[in-house]
């Protein structure tokens, strides 16, 4: 879920006229509208930050640049060896306490969402390839006509071209779970498609968009032209708006299908999702103080605690054979590798051609065995 990746050569910098610079506002108020909306927002922050590349050069933290990875990196504070996001899973109950390695953190004992870490999501290099950008610039003009029309099935057949190229293209910025499962990754997209098409044809929301960009526009900058400052004073009023957004982002889930359709059940992570992608968007350009202001407003303030001693059961996933812990009492846990479901509700199973063990996958009755590929079945070995 880093969402902004890690350029290997910084352009040179360039000095922008003040016409440059509101434009470059109105295209970051772009990116903080779509933002805001839950994990769409991510999509589309991608989308700006592909866009702005070419203006990485207007200030020492623009998105992408690698001084916007140090300052973020520098204000987040990094989980130390031995340490676990505090988190507990809202389905179950149980506290996390096996370590993430990926932003999306999953339950140890049931596999459900339960939280998003943004320190993980700056890990990554995740920089959108020309092939997202190309499927973007091709769908825009008319799915912006599709509005215009009331055309709900052009729209939505429309973002789910976006989506699966985003998926494809941007996998580091999703779930690990579209890793190697294509059926989480067919519900993501279709997931993600109807909560756009609810959005864009949804007034409130859509006034709302209209607000963010005003607002947007009235930020202030202080600093010189080679490292500019977003100023608190005009910048809260833009966070004001977001939260704005995140209430009706939530009402929006919870009175369409989107419930049914999420592959997740994120609808607690409403808020965390859209203010993430927000937070990656403007931290690097806010003071110090507020930018921890506004991580503590967000609810984002990294918290680890020290792995307790467990006595689980190590495992090896039988869709890429990396090995797992299975804790005590767990039914199911997704492979930190792959991002597979993995059944605990039965034994691993021997290979007969090289003999190592396996945990299926959930919902499967055989695997192509990760170490030899033989064919390795539920029911029996052939």
């Amino acid at each position: 879920m880093g969402l902004f990746g890690k350029d290997r050569q910084q352009p040179a910098p360039v000095r922008l006229s003040v016409a440059d610079r509101i434009a470059a506002a109105q295209m970051r108020a772009q990116a903080m509208q779509s933002q805001a909306q839950m994990m769409s927002m991510q999509a589309h922050a991608m989308r700006q930050a592909t866009a702005l590349r070419g203006e990485s050069a207007s200030g020492g933290a623009a998105a992408g640049s690698m001084t916007w990875v140090r300052q973020v990196m520098a204000i987040l504070a990094p989980p130390q060896p031995g340490f676990v996001k505090r988190c507990s899973c809202v389905v179950c109950g149980a506290p996390k306490k096996l370590p993430s390695v990926a932003a999306y953190v999953y339950c140890d004992y049931c596999a459900s969402l339960i939280d998003y870490d943004l320190r993980r999501a700056c890990d990554g290099d995740t920089t959108p390839g020309p092939a997202y950008a190309a499927t973007v610039n091709a769908t825009q003009a008319a799915s912006r006509a599709a509005v215009a029309a009331g055309d709900r099935d052009t729209y939505r057949d429309l973002q789910r071209t976006v989506y699966e190229a985003y998926a494809a293209n941007v996998p580091m910025a999703v779930s690990h779970r579209a890793k190697n499962d294509p059926g989480y990754r067919a519900a993501y997209v279709s997931f993600m498609a109807e909560f756009a098409l609810a959005r864009a044809f949804d007034p409130a929301a859509r006034a709302l968009e209209a607000e963010m960009r005003q607002r947007v526009t009235g930020i202030r900058y202080s600093g010189n032209m080679m490292s500019p400052t977003v100023d608190p004073e005009s910048f809260w009023p833009v966070t004001d708006t977001l939260e704005m957004q995140i209430e009706n982002n939530r009402a929006l889930y919870r009175s369409g299908r989107l419930a049914e359709l999420d592959p997740d059940s994120g609808g607690h992570l409403t808020g965390k999702f859209a203010w993430s992608g927000f937070c990656q968007g403007w931290l690097g350009m806010l003071p110090a103080d507020a930018a921890e202001r506004m991580l503590d407003r967000a609810g984002l303030t990294n918290q680890y605690v020290p792995i307790q001693p467990h006595d689980g059961q190590p495992r090896h996933c039988g869709g890429c054979g990396g090995e797992f812990t299975a804790l005590p009492g767990a039914s199911a846990v997704i492979c930190e590798g792959c991002g597979r479901k993995m059944d605990l509700g039965s034994a691993e199973i021997a290979c007969a051609s090289c003999g190592a063990t396996m945990t299926l996958p959930a919902g499967a009755n055989g695997v192509a065995c990760p170490f030899c590929q033989s064919r390795v079945d539920r029911a029996g070995i052939r």
